[in-house]
């Protein structure tokens, strides 16, 4: 028989639990007669309240679970024939759950310190000061288009919009009115409200063509297109090489900054850490001692 991948994946992650807990624990006894318990492999034992940390309750069927219980029980028969044979106590697997152990705690030590802040703790006001002294490296690497439109299942009701558009009703006033008209609304597919488009994200192509040959403010003809009736305004246009609008990269710019601000924290972290340890290089590759007094 042949395990999937997934599977194989799942009893190798396994197994470095394991063998960490072993490292961790070794020279306590397991406990004889622990219960309640789900499943059990000779005296290790598989809890109810194993078994539900391990999973999530919200999402997990019956057959995720009866899965997740043979996943155990196999995990288990390969590890005690593993220790069975002495390959638990090698010193080649000891290195491996010592490094291991040491990358998980240098990430759990840099979520605690660098990532425990998110891009929502990055203000307006940085955002706008880095967009005023660093817009010359935020270039468009494509055109842009600043776009509302409307899309109909009917011409007449197409045509319509346009023409109060044309009397001077606001474009923001006439979607309002179709959408509380009872006989207009169930016309009206779809909205879009001053969106950020480029030419590969503005679907069907045929807009695109239209408003990159569309004057600022002005309203399009009735685009006919495969899904219906589109009308079409253009808020404003960048183009390829030009600076574009805060609101088009206000989160490319946050998480600049969320990222620029990490890179000097740890850069402080790793200052601080050298100034409180003694570190020495004894191989020789040219003028590499590194050394600082304990305190």
């Amino acid at each position: 028989m042949y395990l999937s991948n997934n599977k194989c994946g799942r009893i190798r992650r396994r197994g470095i639990c394991l063998a960490i807990a072993t490292i961790a624990f070794v020279g306590c006894p397991r406990e004889e007669n622990r219960k309640p318990y789900i499943a059990r492999v000779d005296q290790a034992y598989l809890t109810q309240q194993e078994l539900v940390a391990s999973q999530d309750s919200l999402h997990d069927t019956r057959q995720q679970t009866r899965e997740y219980i043979n996943d155990w029980i196999t995990t288990e028969l390969l590890y005690q024939e593993a220790v069975r044979r002495g390959l638990a106590d090698s010193d080649e697997l000891l290195r491996q759950v010592e490094t291991t152990k040491k990358q998980l705690a240098v990430a759990a030590l840099l979520d605690q310190d660098l990532y425990s802040e998110d891009s929502s703790m990055v203000s307006d006001k940085e955002i706008s000061a880095f967009y005023d002294s660093e817009s010359e490296k935020l270039q468009l690497r494509e055109d842009v288009a600043n776009i509302s439109f409307v899309l109909f299942t009917k011409r007449d009701a197409a045509n319509t919009f346009r023409s109060r558009i044309l009397r001077g009703t606001s474009w923001n006033e006439a979607v309002s009115e179709f959408q509380k008209d009872s006989i207009l609304q169930p016309l009206l597919s779809q909205v879009a409200t001053q969106q950020y488009f480029t030419e590969t994200t503005l679907y069907p192509g045929e807009l695109w063509k239209v408003a990159s040959n569309l004057s600022k403010d002005k309203v399009s003809y009735v685009i006919n297109t495969d899904v219906g009736y589109y009308v079409l305004v253009i808020h404003g246009y960048k183009r390829q090489g030009e600076i574009p609008d805060l609101q088009y990269i206000k989160d490319e710019v946050r998480d600049r900054i969320l990222i620029e601000a990490r890179r000097q924290k740890y850069e402080q972290l790793l200052v601080e850490l050298r100034s409180r340890h003694l570190i020495e290089v004894q191989l020789e590759l040219g003028d590499t001692t590194d050394t600082a007094p304990v305190k």
